[in-house]
């Protein structure tokens, strides 16, 4: 299976499917499945899809979880989206 520790993470046709979906998503997966990689590339797309930022509603099940959804977002989004941006995303 794909990790989310993976510096070269591949999403796998499941998690494609996530991310390309127009549709509310929830991902419920064991841990080590790349579910923060895959939340975080779903947000990545909807950013680029001209999503408003403060449309999108991210939640984790642990504050933990969530800066680490976030570190990855901001990782993703350097030189396309710009902090503020991220920081309007809902929590």
């Amino acid at each position: 299976m794909a990790g989310s520790n993976n510096p070269k993470f591949e999403p796998t046709d499941e998690q494609k499917a996530i991310i390309k979906t127009d549709e509310n998503t929830i991902v419920v997966a064991n841990p080590g499945t790349g579910k923060t990689s895959t939340l975080a590339l779903k947000v990545m797309e909807l950013l680029q899809s001209n999503v408003e930022p403060d449309e999108i509603l991210c939640i984790t099940f642990t504050e933990k979880a969530q800066k680490e959804v976030f570190e990855k977002i901001n990782k993703l989004a350097k030189g396309k989206v710009t902090l503020s941006n991220i920081m309007k995303i809902n929590s």
